[in-house]
């Protein structure tokens, strides 16, 4: 690993900041770093599933990776998303990024046409990792997203023995029981959890480090109870856990463009998000904002 790896601590998953038209608003992106700095964030995740990258042509996701690095200037970590469902896609945006400065790519399993096990998987990301060019690789596990579940233990110990820049899994699923496997699987990589209204239990099976989209606009609930946590006080730090569970759930009632909207009440607007998304309307901001109040998350924003 890189001088940067491993990661301990929160990791944001990255936003495209976005104009009204849906145009990229790349102006935004340096104070997404500064603000990331600020609040003592371990790293950024750019153009992941928070960052839209379906949702971008190449040339954008080229960019908008590029001004976080510059940006960054070496501050702060930079995990760079080459995920495609085409493979040389996928070798392109990585020797662009290793290119640009990033510290990390990351690749994830084709979600369309879907590897039919591990050793499918393993042969389609190799090729995006020697095109790294020894730069920390990671696969974006998120079965969710992907519909691809194999045993990432399995994945894990096949990829350790046969990528040499393999440096482990950002492991979006609820399955602590299989999460605490693959931190058992290999001493040489790192799991990063990335589902963050269950990092309490995570850290508890081994967890170093997350990666969420949440960490963007509620630091203070996760440093809280990573502190809690290595204090020993789990009472404080299921406190903190309810606290962003009820954050969660509250976002779910309003739709997915809650992730941006959220960034704004936390005191930088990253725009909308692109169609086919649906854009929120100020009555049901006004909605949202109030009932985040009345949950009692008003200082924990920003």
């Amino acid at each position: 690993m890189s001088y940067l790896f491993p990661i301990k601590g929160l990791v944001a998953a990255a936003y495209t900041p976005m104009n009204k038209d849906e145009s990229i608003a790349l102006d935004v992106v340096g104070k997404m770093v500064e603000y990331s700095i600020d609040k003592k964030l371990a790293g950024l995740f750019a153009v992941g599933s928070t960052g839209e990258f379906c949702s971008l042509t190449m040339n954008e996701r080229k960019a908008v990776a590029r001004e976080y690095v510059k940006t960054a200037n070496g501050r702060i970590p930079i995990i760079v998303n080459v995920a495609s469902c085409c493979q040389q896609d996928s070798i392109e945006l990585a020797k662009t990024a290793v290119a640009d400065g990033a510290d990390a790519v990351c690749g994830l399993a084709p979600f369309y046409f879907r590897p039919d096990n591990n050793r499918a998987l393993v042969d389609f990301l190799k090729p995006i990792a020697e095109a790294s060019e020894g730069k920390p690789f990671f696969l974006y596990h998120a079965p969710g997203i992907t519909g691809y579940g194999a045993s990432v233990p399995e994945f894990i110990k096949m990829a350790a023995e046969e990528i040499p820049n393999f440096a482990g899994v950002k492991y979006t699923n609820m399955n602590l029981f299989e999460y605490q496997q693959a931190v058992n699987a290999c001493d040489k990589v790192q799991v990063l959890f990335g589902k963050d209204e269950m990092i309490l239990g995570a850290l508890a099976m081994g967890a170093e480090a997350g990666i969420g989209t949440t960490f963007n606009y509620l630091p203070k609930i996760y440093h809280g109870v990573i502190d809690s946590f290595q204090k020993g006080d789990m009472v404080e730090a299921r406190r903190y856990m309810d606290l962003s569970q009820k954050a969660v759930a509250i976002s779910a009632k309003y739709g997915l463009e809650t992730i941006k909207v959220f960034m704004k009440f936390a005191g930088i607007d990253v725009g909308p998000m692109r169609t086919p998304v649906t854009h929120m309307t100020k009555e049901q901001e006004y909605a949202f904002r109030k009932d985040l109040s009345d949950a009692g998350l008003d200082d924990y924003i920003g």
